[in-house]
């Protein structure tokens, strides 16, 4: 399958067979509904390393500098992170429950509002949650 891109690609998450994000270099992000992937302007050109959300318009991206992005369904937008920190991974319970995690033991908490750190006790770059 093709995904019209040439751009390594990093992560892949998704709602149903016909409602996939896939995120990577220079800021893709891809969207495939089933029959095809299509090109979503992200609004930056660094390395998307991960993709979740709690539904298909409520998605997240997190990537290098500390950089989150948000879909609602319509598009995506940056959020502050607080943090310059590469981020890795990103999860959560709810859309008031996701937890971002990075470079330096880098944890961060959105509590639907907004990002807060949380302290890891670790220096080592944390790759996973959930």
């Amino acid at each position: 399958m093709e995904s019209g891109t040439s751009e390594s690609l990093y992560a892949v998450w998704g709602t149903s067979s016909s409602d996939v994000y896939a995120v990577g270099y220079n800021g893709t992000i891809l969207h495939y509904d089933g029959a095809e992937w299509g090109a979503m302007p992200s609004g930056t050109d660094v390395r998307l390393n991960a993709v979740w959300g709690t539904s298909s318009s409520d998605v997240y991206a997190v990537g290098y500098n500390g950089t989150i992005l948000h879909y609602d369904g319509t598009e995506w937008s940056a959020m502050t992170s607080g943090t310059g920190e590469s981020l890795y991974a990103v999860w959560g319970t709810s859309s008031s429950d996701v937890y971002a995690v990075g470079y330096n033991g880098t944890i961060l908490h959105h509590d639907g509002s907004e990002w807060s750190p949380m302290a890891s006790g670790k220096t080592n770059q944390l790759r996973g949650v959930g």
